[in-house]
């Protein structure tokens, strides 16, 4: 069986506006109409594979839900991919929400290390494949360090007991992000891949960092990569993803055709 790599689209939003996120430090940029309008979006949606939307605020109250809500229902309206939304779900009742609110998936963070029971709560009921799991690290003196809670909460745990473990339960896809190359446009850190566990069977994808099409190439040519995310809203709105799905066609990645 043929399996595509894909190209997902994250948009972080807090307080009623969409933001540029930098080693996780955020700069509000624009609320919904100002990104319908100044990026088409519902016709920019078009280039990538899925959509990931995601509260980036730390214990966010039903206020802020509900800003997140109407936001959601609003770029629904012109787009037709695959969504994952996150942000907060710490409970099966909040995650139910989220799916009854147009997503396909839900992404887990902080959960993942405080309340696993929820992973398998929500496989049970929507299946492994609607769970994505964002692991939130940066490097320190050639160790790796995972973080949680938008970036602010050091876990006590390496990355290769974290995969071991995340491999063994009822979870999907696996999302590394990259907190040093958030937002920076160098490059996709591709070195993590040399300390992922050989056994590891869930599918994988790398996040931070990219800022051109060849970023996109390099990660995706790679074996073990599943898809990338990107959050660069300057560099790869507009047009910018259509031509780096054109420039992948043309080098024979394995992605959807659908230009």
């Amino acid at each position: 069986m043929l399996y595509y790599k894909r190209i997902i689209y994250c948009l972080y939003f807090k307080d009623n506006y969409f933001h540029l996120s930098r080693n996780f430090r955020l700069q509000k940029v624009g609320d919904i109409n100002w990104l319908i309008k100044n990026f088409e979006f519902g016709n920019t949606a078009n280039y990538v594979d899925e959509l990931m939307i995601t509260l980036v605020k730390q214990n966010p109250q039903k206020e802020d839900f509900d800003n997140f809500y109407e936001n959601i229902k609003s770029l629904k309206k012109n787009i037709f991919i695959p969504i994952t939304l996150g942000g907060g779900v710490k409970n099966i009742d909040l995650a139910k929400i989220f799916f009854e609110k147009g997503a396909d998936k839900i992404s887990i963070n902080t959960a993942s290390y405080e309340k696993k029971e929820i992973l398998n709560q929500i496989s049970d009921l929507y299946g492994s494949q609607s769970i994505s799991v964002i692991i939130d690290y940066r490097k320190k003196n050639d160790e790796i360090h995972l973080y949680s809670n938008c970036g602010t909460k050091l876990e006590n745990i390496g990355l290769k007991e974290h995969l071991i473990n995340l491999n063994e339960m009822r979870t999907g896809e696996i999302v590394l992000n990259s907190i040093d190359r958030d937002g920076n446009g160098a490059g996709i850190d591709l070195d993590i891949l040399n300390i992922i566990p050989n056994n590891l069977h869930k599918p994988l994808l790398l996040m931070g960092g990219a800022g051109k099409p060849e970023h996109l190439s390099a990660a995706l040519k790679m074996h073990k990569v599943s898809g990338v995310i990107t959050a660069n809203l300057f560099n790869f709105l507009g047009s910018g993803l259509n031509i780096a799905r054109k420039k992948l066609i043309e080098e024979k990645v394995n992605v959807v055709d659908f230009l």
